[in-house]
């Protein structure tokens, strides 16, 4: 085995050790809530164990819920990757839903057609709206973070516009739109009630965003402007270019996830809440991951199973779900910790931190070859 395969080995385990202990401390965080409160520890992991994993319909509902959590975390890890800094993957994925609710309600087309039309139309409504905040820091400096949460904010009342106003059902008594037609919506998943065939995007979308990063020109600059945004214009690459490019995708791949969740066995139509912060969560799960897309999947399914057996435990131990978020709260907080550490260490001297970025910048050419 030769030095590069050693290092890359190390670091897996490494980022995987660190996950896994993040987890662990985060759980047991939460369950010395769960006993501060007065309420049972084995209980509570019972229930949530049980509404996660125990018969076909938690399952489904488990896995389904898991899908938009690996797409919004591969779309934070495509802006992050150069350097940008996307907060505003939840209103791209309303945005997304939007247009893929126009073109799934007035559009008759066959299934064949009107299906992929739809997930195109999500996907471009995210990157149009992702688009906004990319022309504003690359054509006039405005920090990212803030035009993408103000963005956010826009497109949710621009949802709740929609589904009490031109988009509201038939009868007007709900704020939700008329039910997206058939021919629009991903088929069950071989005759299951609550999982179709958007399961796929999973693997597909893990396996293609791998690949674009670690083995494609494309990869190899966006990694490089992240990392090093100087050394990105020293060998001509277009630093802004590349990071409107990274926002773009990123939006694309929400709107991706806004299809998933409306065009699902499970959903069907727009209302006003159909994202349930599923971008900020999102967020959680690339910290949680590392940033590395194949282990958006574990960490995808680690807050899916907390969200869905949340609701039995509060059913069954009467916890209040409030808890789960703290739990969620703290996984980020520890994700985020440790992912800084990875990165930059405890204090560094810059004689030793210019060696370290110029073994980095050595390390992704070397990368790119491979």
């Amino acid at each position: 085995m030769n030095l590069a395969v050693r290092n890359r080995v190390r670091a897996i385990g490494v980022s995987v050790g660190s996950s896994l202990l993040v987890v662990a401390i985060s759980l047991l965080v939460g369950m010395l809530i769960v006993a501060l409160a007065g309420y049972s520890v084995s209980s509570t992991l019972s229930a949530l164990w049980n509404g996660a994993f125990v018969g076909s319909q938690s399952i489904d509902a488990t896995l389904e819920t898991m899908i938009p959590l690996v797409l919004a975390g591969l779309a934070w890890i495509v802006a992050f990757r150069a350097g940008r800094i996307n907060v505003g993957i939840e209103g791209q994925i309303l945005a997304g839903g939007v247009a893929a609710t126009l073109v799934g309600l007035y559009i008759h087309l066959p299934i064949a057609i009107h299906l992929p039309l739809t997930v195109l139309a999500a996907m471009l409504g995210g990157a149009l709206y992702a688009a906004v905040a990319a022309a504003l820091w690359a054509w006039r400096h405005v920090n990212e973070i803030i035009s993408t949460f103000m963005l956010n904010l826009i497109a949710s009342l621009f949802v709740v516009y929609l589904v009490t106003g031109p988009l509201q059902e038939p009868t007007h008594q709900q704020p939700i739109s008329p039910t997206i037609l058939s021919s629009a919506r991903w088929p069950a998943f071989f005759g299951q009630l609550g999982l179709s065939w958007d399961i796929a995007l999973i693997p597909v979308g893990v396996i293609l965003i791998a690949w674009l990063l670690r083995r494609t020109t494309t990869g190899f600059r966006l990694r490089m402007t992240g990392a090093n945004p100087e050394a990105a214009r020293h060998v001509g690459i277009s630093v802004a270019r590349v990071g409107a490019l990274a926002m773009v995708s990123s939006g694309a791949i929400a709107g991706l996830a806004a299809s998933s969740m409306l065009l699902s066995v499970q959903g069907g139509a727009l209302q006003e809440d159909f994202s349930s912060n599923f971008g900020f969560d999102g967020i959680a799960v690339a910290l949680l991951a590392r940033n590395s897309p194949i282990g958006c999947i574990p960490a995808a399914l680690l807050f899916a199973a907390l969200q869905q057996g949340g609701g039995l435990a509060e059913a069954q131990v009467g916890i209040n779900t409030s808890v789960i978020s703290m739990i969620f709260g703290v996984v980020v907080i520890l994700a985020s910790g440790a992912l800084y550490l990875a990165q930059h260490g405890w204090h560094i001297p810059p004689h030793l931190r210019r060696i370290a970025l110029h073994r980095h910048a050595q390390a992704e050419i070397t990368d790119v070859g491979m």
